[in-house]
């Protein structure tokens, strides 16, 4: 299964400002402490068919681009 690119995933940490996209969530996505991401990538529109807000119409590289995905912290992630 396709994966997004490494440019892709720079580019998610580069504007993600270190915390999770959710509105209000101060939870910060890596922990510069013990050198962890604790974050975790989310698609917009569903990855797999049957998952939320799946798109059929979607391509695999669109599913992997960069404006289908956000980063947020597992919490976030799972709601």
């Amino acid at each position: 299964m396709p994966q997004p690119s490494a440019v892709t995933i720079k580019r998610l940490f580069a504007v993600s400002g270190n915390n999770c996209a959710f509105p209000d969530c101060q939870i910060p996505i890596s922990d510069e402490e013990n050198a962890t991401i604790i974050g975790e990538i989310c698609h917009i529109e569903a990855d797999k068919s049957g998952g939320p807000r799946y798109n059929s119409m979607q391509t695999n590289e669109e599913r992997q681009a960069f404006e289908n995905l956000i980063l947020m912290c597992a919490n976030h992630h799972k709601l």
